[in-house]
């Protein structure tokens, strides 16, 4: 029995020395897929004079009701916030016109209450987004955000507007992460790699992706599991900078080998798998889209250094 004890014990010190022995990490960015995904299809706009395909547009209403009654520059933080978290993917973008047929986005601060104790300041936020085509109120969402902020000093709390700011740039990014992918970052684990590849960590820890996956593609070793799911991590992650396409081609070509030779039964492998290939197909189809919608734009920009009469 003794015997039996002594052997179970090996084995879970063994287990928990594998499970402990992770591997160097890097944090590379990626895209969270948008929440309310279903609702797209009542974004997208066809205009065969404009473009082949359709196109995801927004008209942002100038006007954000509520907004005088709390903060004179309320309106301009969640103007200024949605512009700028559309742009970092160009999955919607933004139709400066407007019109009947259009989608616009209207804005409503439904509460603001802003506190300051002398050694406490506290603010809460919410903001009403509505999303609509003619009368068709599509997508109507409440989001929420609260600051809290204590110091003996009160000169190091943040003032009324700081406190604004943080709390716009929440409920924006609650918006948009429901209608656009939204760019974030992920953490990718590396497997044990041969001595004649020690380089290729220290390289990818300094962002040198590319002269890491030279160091690797010049290997003349065996190119087992390990070799192959390091290799697709490297290509992931200079991939997610550039945003290639093609570089995201060579990740998913490593990533399957990777599974072929073992991968499969491996729980890491297969975690960083799934995770590329949302990336895969959301890099993809952001590509897609925001080439549709470059034609509104160009459209739009034609229209801008062109006469009225052109256009009546």
């Amino acid at each position: 029995m003794k015997q039996i004890i002594a052997t179970i014990m090996v084995l879970v010190i063994t287990l928990l020395v594998s499970g402990c022995g992770a591997g160097p990490k890097i944090v590379i960015p990626s895209y969270t897929a948008p929440k309310e995904a279903a609702k797209l299809s009542k974004i997208e706009t066809r205009d065969e004079f404009i473009s082949d395909g359709a196109y995801l547009a927004l008209f942002l209403s100038p006007e954000v009701k509520g907004a005088k009654e709390t903060n004179p520059k309320l309106a301009q933080m969640l103007i200024d916030g949605v512009k700028a978290k559309l742009t970092e993917t160009n999955f919607i973008t933004l139709d400066p016109l407007g019109g009947e047929e259009g989608v616009t986005l209207s804005m409503k601060v439904s509460n603001y209450e802003y506190k300051n104790s002398g050694k406490k300041v506290s603010m809460a936020l919410e903001v009403t987004f509505v999303l609509s085509r003619g009368v068709d109120e599509f997508l109507v969402k409440k989001y929420k955000a609260r600051k809290n902020r204590q110091s003996s000093d009160p000169n190091k709390l943040p003032s009324e507007n700081e406190l604004a700011s943080s709390a716009v740039s929440k409920v924006v990014k609650y918006f948009i992460s429901d209608v656009s992918p939204l760019k974030t970052h992920q953490m990718r684990e590396f497997k044990p790699l041969p001595k004649e590849l020690k380089h290729v960590i220290s390289y990818a820890k300094r962002k040198n992706y590319k002269g890491a996956i030279k160091l690797m593609e010049n290997f003349k070793g065996e190119k087992d599991l390990n070799y192959h799911y390091d290799l697709a991590i490297l290509y992931e992650a200079e991939a997610s900078i550039t945003e290639s396409l093609k570089l995201l081609d060579s990740a998913s070509i490593n990533y399957e080998k990777a599974v072929q030779l073992g991968g499969i039964e491996d729980e890491m492998v297969m975690n960083a798998k799934a995770k590329f290939d949302n990336f895969y197909e959301l890099l993809n189809k952001t590509k897609k889209q925001d080439k549709a919608n470059q034609a509104l734009r160009d459209d739009r920009d034609s229209m801008a250094g062109s006469s009225d009469d052109e256009y009546e």
